[in-house]
């Protein structure tokens, strides 16, 4: 990745601590087990797996900061720490996104992370460990499919075009207003489907269904330095670090197809059930 100079050794060594992680994932996905507290809900399963997940990237992560000033820490899997308020340096944290699938013994999970800095997202990863797929991005630097550039697709014209979509909302029957508009596959993991346009594997992703900011922030900047937009799926850019963790919805395509996206977001509200934030 093209990293600014000072940067270019902590982003590659987050990067390589991440991939490290997952290997872990990759073993213990066999044995995951449902947690229940009062972080868990039935819409928003957590499990061991991802707890002791969260544990492993919080060690990796802060480690290269030891003996000197550390980002604040927003995992998915804590409390809030509402000092990332006032924190130069935050961390973005969803140790697995795609639980859902993983219990349901679909391999369809990744790591995301992202480090935000001075107001902005600064270097976003996102990890399929289950593919050995790693993306990464550098505010200004540009998006990466392990070391090769990548770019969203140009794409036109929705009905010549691939949307990657949730396996959960399609599930539930939620895209159903939109089904024979588009061509469509089922994929799991937000993050993953957002890696994926950036990528150009698919032409667009689109959900208006809550997410949290753990969910979207690494697929965020990976969509922006491949030259697509990304936005909610009221078509409002993301500001992230707020007090506010739910953003509403995703939209994320290469720049000429954003449009008609938004108007699929339109025909889909209302639709799904307003309480899912998970990022399957």
């Amino acid at each position: 990745m093209q990293a600014p100079r000072e940067d270019a050794p902590l982003f590659e060594g987050l990067e390589r601590a991440i991939v490290r992680v997952g290997a872990f994932v990759v073993g213990a996905a066999g044995r995951i087990r449902p947690v229940t507290d009062k972080l868990n809900d039935a819409e928003n399963p957590t499990t061991d797996v991802d707890r002791e997940t969260d544990v492993l990237l919080h060690e990796a992560l802060m480690a290269p900061f030891a003996g000197g000033p550390a980002p604040v820490y927003l995992s998915e899997e804590r409390p809030d720490d509402r000092a990332r308020l006032q924190a130069r340096e935050v961390f973005i944290v969803d140790p697995i996104d795609g639980t859902r699938n993983l219990l349901a013994g679909r391999l369809e999970a990744t790591i995301s992370v992202a480090l935000w800095r001075d107001g902005d997202l600064a270097w976003g990863c996102v990890h399929q460990p289950f593919t050995g797929e790693t993306f990464t991005a550098v505010r200004g630097g540009g998006a990466w499919l392990n070391g090769a550039p990548i770019r969203a697709t140009t794409a036109t014209c929705l009905s010549t075009s691939t949307l990657y979509l949730s396996n959960h909302e399609h599930r539930k029957g939620w895209l159903a207003p939109i089904e024979g508009l588009v061509r469509c596959e089922i994929v799991g993991s937000c993050a993953y489907k957002m890696a994926c346009v950036a990528a150009g594997m698919c032409d667009g992703t689109l959900t208006v269904n809550p997410r949290s900011q753990w969910d979207v922030a690494a697929g965020v900047l990976l969509v922006q330095e491949a030259g697509g937009i990304v936005t909610d799926a009221r078509g409002r850019p993301y500001t992230f670090n707020l007090p506010e963790l739910l953003v509403d919805g995703v939209a994320a395509s290469g720049t000429p197809l954003h449009p008609a996206l938004l108007t699929l977001a339109d025909a889909l509200r209302g639709q799904v059930g307003g309480g899912s934030t998970s990022g399957s």
